[in-house]
């Protein structure tokens, strides 16, 4: 090559190279952040935009889960739903003793089956059985796993129980007032020897929370004596005062002939008088039932004394 002519190259990328760092300087020292930041992305791939951050650590894949369930968590100012109850095997990351393993959904068994190795049988020894429980839908009622409510229960109370039941509030004027709370005060919830589902014989379910009128009666009215409540009053609602399956004596005459209570006396006189005001419709000191107010204004004068000497 001539060195004439290699000469003025030279010069010429000189010249070049020291244009570059003078531009350089000025873009990185003399321009604005915008222009600097305009100029970086024209050189360079994934520029962070302006006043962003340059060491965000990226998210780490989501580990894998030993636990079928999904967990979603809250986002940020959501309240947060603490866990009232935990089945200790879950709690425990145990799913081996419900599952297969922990890897799978399916049980080792039926259902009920699967819980009847931890919790005792209730259904064994009993007649009356509570149809989720009797085919094994425990889920019905519980959550496997956890859960807002005591028991791991799905719903707490009325709510529970109307799940399946209908409402029997829905159409009554008067409310029985376990009933407005809860259906367990009278009901067991899984099984029971009394018809029903109910926790104890029926007169001795009333007497929980009504006084046992029978205890130390002399007579005793067939119904009440019997234990059979119902005759005469609704278990949950009624149109009608006391919970009375009927009005007035109406629920009387449902036994007795009104045609042969017309012809006693003293109904000649009253004939429209409901029959509660005289007698008592549970037990008494008469045979008749009659009040014990009553019974002062028609007991015979006691005999005089005799004259003092």
């Amino acid at each position: 090559m001539n060195p004439d002519t290699h000469e003025p190259h030279t010069r010429l990328w000189t010249r070049l190279f020291a244009l570059v760092i003078v531009c350089g300087v000025f873009v990185f020292v003399g321009c604005s952040s915008a222009t600097k930041h305009r100029w970086m992305t024209v050189f360079f791939d994934g520029v962070p935009p302006p006043g962003g951050a340059t060491n965000t650590v990226a998210a780490p894949e989501e580990a894998a889960s030993t636990n079928t369930a999904h967990v979603v968590l809250p986002e940020p100012g959501e309240p947060v739903h603490m866990t009232a109850s935990a089945h200790a095997p879950f709690a425990n990351n145990n799913c081996n003793e419900c599952h297969e393993s922990k890897f799978s959904q399916k049980l080792k068994g039926p259902m009920n089956t699967v819980c009847f190795s931890c919790h005792e049988d209730f259904l064994a020894k009993v007649k009356v059985k509570h149809q989720p429980a009797e085919n094994g839908e425990c889920s019905s009622c519980h959550n496997p796993h956890e859960a807002p409510n005591k028991k791991l229960l799905v719903r707490v109370g009325r709510a529970m129980c109307l799940e399946c039941h209908d409402d029997p509030l829905a159409k009554g004027k008067v409310k029985h007032q376990p009933v407005e709370s809860d259906c367990l005060d009278c009901h067991s919830p899984h099984s029971s020897n009394v018809k029903g589902l109910l926790r104890k014989p029926l007169a001795a379910s009333c007497f929980e929370c009504h006084d046992d009128f029978l205890k130390d009666a002399k007579f005793k009215h067939d119904p009440a004596g019997n234990g059979d409540c119902l005759s005469c009053h609704q278990p949950h609602q009624s149109d009608h005062k006391g919970l009375l399956v009927k009005s007035g004596s109406q629920v009387c005459f449902e036994c007795h002939e009104q045609a042969d209570m017309a012809k006693v006396e003293a109904h000649k006189q009253s004939p429209e008088m409901d029959c509660v005001k005289c007698h008592n419709p549970h037990a008494g000191a008469d045979k008749f039932f009659l009040k014990p107010e009553l019974l002062k204004l028609i007991a015979p004068p006691s005999p005089a004394a005799p004259p003092a000497k």
